[in-house]
C-alpha cells in the first residue's frame, strides 16, 4: 500500500464493513473482528504528542506566504487528525467492541478528503516560489512545488500510522498486510516511494472535434 488513493479505498470499505456491508471481492476476502478490545489502545501515539507534531508544522505553514486556500485545507486537515487521537482516549469502558473506533475512523476519513481537496488544489494552481522562499536568490536543490509536496507527506504519515493501527484491529486477519504497511511507512526512504495519487478519478477529455463536418463529427 504505497498509494494514497489505496488507504483512501480501503478506509471506506473498513467503514461499511462497521455498518455490517460485505467487503468487496476485488480488494481482498477478510473477516470483522468480532471480539473486543482494549483502552486505550497500544502502540498509538497520545494526542497530545500528535498536536505537539502539528503545531510545529503549522508554525511553518503560518510564516510561510502560502496562499489562503492552502492554509486552510492544511490547518483541517490537521485538527482532523489530533481529533482522530482524541476521539480514541475519551473516557469509556477499558474494553470494548471495534464500533467504539467509528468516530476516529470518521475523522480520518475527513482528513484524507481534505488532504485530496489540498491535492487537487494543488494540481489545479501551482505553486510559486514566493509561497515557499523568503527572496527568488535563495539557492535549493528543490522546486517550490516539490518542497510542498515533501512537507505534505511528512504531515500525512502520521495520519496513516495511525489509520494503520485501527485498520489492524478492525481487521486482524490481514496482519501481514499491515506489518507490511507500517514498516514501509516507518523507513526513512518512504516519501520517495509514496505515489501521493488521487481517489477520485478524473473524467475522460472528450476529443475536440469541432474541426470536423458536421457529417462527420
Amino acid at each position: 500500500m504505497s498509494r494514497f488513493s489505496t488507504y483512501c479505498e480501503w478506509i471506506v470499505t473498513v467503514r461499511k464493513c462497521l455498518h455490517g456491508e460485505p467487503p468487496p471481492a476485488h480488494l481482498a476476502k477478510f473477516r470483522l473482528w468480532r471480539g473486543l478490545i482494549r483502552f486505550p489502545l497500544v502502540g498509538v501515539e497520545h494526542s497530545t504528542r500528535v498536536a505537539r507534531f502539528y503545531k510545529g508544522l503549522l508554525a511553518e505553514v503560518d510564516r510561510s506566504r502560502l496562499d489562503d486556500e492552502r492554509k486552510k485545507l492544511y490547518r483541517k486537515f490537521t485538527k482532523r487528525v489530533i481529533a482522530a487521537h482524541v476521539a480514541v482516549e475519551e473516557a469509556g469502558p477499558r474494553i470494548g467492541r471495534v464500533s467504539r473506533l467509528w468516530g476516529s475512523l470518521s475523522h480520518l476519513a475527513a482528513a484524507l478528503d481534505l488532504m485530496t481537496q489540498l491535492n487537487e488544489y494543488d494540481d489545479n494552481h501551482d505553486i510559486h516560489w514566493s509561497e515557499v522562499f523568503p527572496t527568488e536568490a535563495v539557492q535549493c536543490p528543490l522546486s517550490p512545488g516539490d518542497l510542498w509536496f515533501y512537507f505534505k507527506l511528512e504531515s500525512l504519515r502520521p495520519c496513516l500510522i495511525f489509520l494503520v493501527r485501527l485498520f489492524r484491529l478492525v481487521l486482524p486477519y490481514c496482519s501481514a498486510m499491515w506489518n507490511e504497511c507500517e514498516g514501509s511507512l516507518r523507513r526513512k526512504q518512504w516519501i520517495s516511494m509514496f505515489v501521493l495519487d488521487s481517489p477520485n478519478p478524473k473524467p475522460e477529455e472528450k476529443p475536440n472535434l469541432s474541426y470536423l463536418p458536421k457529417g462527420l463529427s
